[in-house]
């Protein structure tokens, strides 16, 4: 497999894999990741996405193996917070057309803050942090409407699905 492909198919694996890592250590954080159906259809469209399955069932394997019971509830949270998302950020780059790509992967990617702003209050002990945190919360939020909104009126007006 060429280092290229590895690369690609890396994020992806470990993305499909955060969620049974989490489930396995017990860490009930629920991540709210979900990529709009546009940009699943712009993906499949781009007709990039072949050969990243093969990696699934390897860095799974590789991935429970990784930290486990040494970690806090916080950083259990941090590592689900980053694998979730990187599987539907690789999925939506995958859109043929730039736009639709760079706004399809940035949506997984402000969820996945969200998730790790979340996961970090739940340890948060400093003020400041706390504050840092929400407001992480309050912005990224913004910015996925934002996105969202602009792939509603683009991607459908310019036939970008």
């Amino acid at each position: 497999m060429t280092l290229r492909t590895l690369a690609l198919t890396l994020p992806l694996a470990l993305g499909l894999t955060g969620a049974a890592l989490a489930q396995e250590h017990g860490h009930d954080m629920q991540s709210a990741v979900k990529l709009p159906d546009a940009c699943k259809a712009a993906a499949q469209a781009g007709g990039k996405e072949g050969g990243m399955k093969d990696m699934q069932s390897h860095m799974s394997q590789a991935m429970q193996s990784m930290g486990g019971g040494q970690m806090s509830e916080t950083q259990k949270g941090l590592q689900q917070a980053m694998m979730s998302m990187n599987g539907p950020m690789m999925q939506g780059m995958m859109a043929g057309d730039p736009d639709v790509a760079w706004i399809c992967a940035m949506i997984p990617h402000h969820q996945g803050a969200i998730d790790m702003a979340r996961a970090g209050l739940k340890g948060a002990d400093n003020p400041e942090s706390k504050r840092l945190a929400e407001k992480t919360i309050k912005e990224q939020e913004q910015s996925i409407k934002e996105l969202v909104a602009w792939l509603d009126k683009n991607a459908k007006k310019e036939g970008k699905q």
